[in-house]
């Protein structure tokens, strides 16, 4: 499992009105990436390796936003299939819930196991006013000093790839980590 693998089923998930067949082990898969990219910038952080834990950080701020994106599309999905009474490919987590939103919709009752932990909500979401781009957020230009393949960003958008001696316009976060790699330098440009 990858940001690659999680970037091709949201798109299989997006273009399909169908549930797109997973394995069995995929969210205990999505799990150990997760886990995996935060011990790696915990090492990377106590070898004092900034620049490589915070590749580390964005892949996982990445992984996650594609997995919430897929989750979302996916339970969708199932309560579709729930109303229409359709049996859809599910994993046994989706099973479960699958079950349950088939007996609510039945209007049955729907009995939980006993050991069931008790599940705290979470605060609600409050809408917030749209943020104004500061400084810091803004596109700059940068020219790329050697070839470099194609990158994603934390915003999920695609750069590059890009040759030796390119005039791109890069998010500063991305930019950063560029320059720290002696891979890439700002311009000035003046109007």
């Amino acid at each position: 499992m990858d940001i690659v693998k999680l970037r091709d089923l949201l798109e299989s998930e997006l273009s399909s009105p169908y549930l797109t067949e997973l394995d069995e082990d995929f969210y205990r898969e999505f799990d150990s990436l997760i886990k995996a990219l935060k011990m790696g910038a915990e090492s990377s952080h106590e070898r004092g390796e900034n620049v490589e834990e915070r590749l580390y950080l964005a892949q996982l701020n990445i992984a996650e936003r594609l997995m919430r994106e897929i989750i979302k599309i996916r339970l969708h999905k199932i309560v579709d299939l729930a109303v229409g009474g359709t049996i859809g490919d599910f994993t046994n987590e989706e099973k479960k819930i699958f079950a349950i939103l088939r007996a609510f919709v039945e209007r049955e009752e729907v009995t939980l196991p006993e050991d069931l932990p008790e599940i705290e909500l979470p605060e609600p979401v409050t809408t917030r006013e749209p943020e104004i781009p500061t400084r810091s957020s803004v596109n700059e230009a940068y020219i790329v000093l050697v070839d470099i393949p194609r990158i994603m960003g934390t915003d999920m958008k695609e750069y590059g790839p890009f040759k030796a001696g390119d005039l791109t316009v890069l998010p500063r976060e991305i930019a950063r980590i560029l320059m720290d790699r002696n891979v890439a330098e700002r311009v000035r440009i003046i109007p």
